[in-house]
């Protein structure tokens, strides 16, 4: 039976986290920087967005699993998605493939596959409906500037001691959350492939379908907006010509394309925190401004109005990286207790990457060893008009041998605070895996979070000084495990 249908769809996606999707280059004032097209518009290379589409759909089987055993479901895969078999896969691959095509010789058995999927390149909206095409500039004047310096991120490692890892400073380049993209993607098939179509359309709502570096550290995470799709039987004049006709060009509109909606999204495991600050907090940028010499970090979003065109505004920003952080040490101290390793005891206590459930959970850098990504995701959170950062808090180190003020050690930070007493920073946090051999791990994850809801775990900086403090309710799924208010754990 030939590949005689095409499926074609335009998806609309939107940056709900600030994007990362390096370049490979440097600048002198940053350490990576990200790809842009060639009027310099930022833009998704069509490689990662097939990287990680295919990823989503090969992550259900171990690297060793194709080596062992073929069957028609990993068949299938690879004739979708194109594959090149190693030499042990080559082999297991005869097995399956003599015993279901008999008589066939092994000169005959394929040594790999081409992709059926074809996936382009997702280019901006510089306008809510409006790619930017060719050469000219003018169109994009406005917004051209805004892109020629993006904002970069501070990033260092904290230690379990609470201070920075040497060598654990950097940054780089990020898109502005809210910004859109736009791509297609084209299926070489039969009429048999239109479910693995409508699979594939709906992996894309997905939590886990992030895109560039740092996606488990709040970067990268995509909302659709829009999926316009149809299928064209080229045994159909009709079709065919349709198909022949069909206009490669992002601005326009082709007819009988329909909006496609997942009718399931994802089935991840979900914890939510609904947290009320005792009293300030700060997630910090590092340095200050004109009236403080530290301040809350912020950054610009992108929003679209009511004409279609770009908006930009300064938003608080609360990393997701620093929330991560601050749960990571928490889980390798309770994972800890769990086993009964105390300090000064016959068991030595596990810290950082060497703690199985921190491994589990939030993955290893590649290093001696493979690298290992984390399971864990964190959307950075962004705050406008209900969290003000205007309070300034001065400090002064004192000599302890005069008992006055030290020269030169005369400083001020300002701190965040919601404007509303009703207002609650909501934490969502999501695990692409919960069946672990180990049931300690996720008992260990879910005593830090509630550590967080019982004002245990301050989040920021300057935790020291009594900002950080959170209390509230903790969420699994929809069933509520603990409350602070009624000291209540379900």
């Amino acid at each position: 039976m030939g590949n005689n249908y095409r499926y074609i769809a335009r998806v609309v996606l939107e940056a709900k986290t600030s994007l990362f999707v390096g370049s490979g280059e440097t600048s002198l004032l940053k350490d990576a920087i990200v790809q842009k097209d060639h009027l310099g518009l930022p833009m998704i290379q069509g490689t990662s967005l097939t990287g990680v589409l295919r990823h989503s759909f090969f992550d259900r089987y171990s690297p060793d699993e194709f080596e062992k055993e073929f069957d028609e479901t990993k068949e299938k895969l690879i004739k979708l998605w194109g594959y090149q078999l190693s030499k042990d896969e080559q082999k297991a691959y005869n097995l399956y493939f003599k015993k279901n095509n008999h008589g066939k010789k092994d000169e005959e058995i394929p040594k790999g596959y081409g992709s059926r999927l074809k996936i382009s390149s997702a280019y901006m909206l510089y306008e809510r409906a409006k790619v930017a095409e060719g050469l000219d500039r003018s169109e994009v004047e406005s917004v051209l500037t805004k892109f020629a310096n993006l904002p970069a991120r501070q990033h260092v490692r904290i230690t379990d001691k609470g201070v920075a890892d040497e060598h654990g400073l950097f940054n780089h380049e990020v898109v502005y959350a809210g910004t859109r993209f736009i791509f297609e993607i084209e299926l070489i098939g039969t009429k048999e492939d239109e479910n693995t179509w409508k699979e594939m359309l709906t992996r894309l709502y997905q939590p886990s379908f992030r895109i560039g570096q740092g996606s488990r550290n709040g970067f990268g995470s995509l909302q659709i907006k829009r999926i316009e799709q149809r299928s064209y039987n080229l045994t159909d004049a009709v079709d065919f010509n349709n198909y022949l006709n069909f206009d490669p060009s992002f601005n326009a509109q082709n007819k009988g394309l329909t909006e496609f909606k997942a009718a399931q999204a994802y089935s991840f495991q979900s914890y939510t925190l609904e947290l009320k600050p005792d009293s300030f907090f700060i997630f910090s940028e590092g340095y200050g401004d004109d009236k403080v010499d530290n301040r809350p970090v912020m950054e610009y979003t992108v929003s679209y109005d009511a004409n279609g065109k770009m908006v930009f505004k300064n938003k608080t920003l609360i990393p997701a990286s620093s929330i991560k952080g601050a749960i990571s040490h928490r889980v390798a101290f309770h994972y800890n207790k769990l086993l009964g390793r105390w300090a000064g005891g016959t068991i030595e206590a596990k810290k950082g990457t060497n703690n199985e459930a921190v491994k589990a959970l939030f993955g290893i850098e590649k290093n001696d060893t493979d690298g290992k990504r984390g399971i864990v995701l964190i959307d950075d959170i962004y705050f406008d008009e209900e969290v003000k950062n205007d309070k300034i808090f001065n400090h002064v180190a004192i000599d302890r041998f005069t008992g006055g003020a030290m020269e030169g050690a005369l400083f001020s930070e300002k701190v965040s605070g919601f404007t509303n007493d009703e207002s609650r920073l909501k934490i969502e946090i999501y695990l692409e895996k919960n069946d672990f051999d180990d049931t300690k791990i996720i008992e260990a994850l879910e005593l830090a979070l509630i550590d967080i809801c019982k004002g245990l775990l301050p989040l920021g900086g300057m935790t020291t000084k009594g900002h950080g403090i959170f209390t509230g309710i903790l969420k699994k799924g929809s069933n509520q495990i603990f409350n602070y208010e009624t000291q209540s754990t379900n």
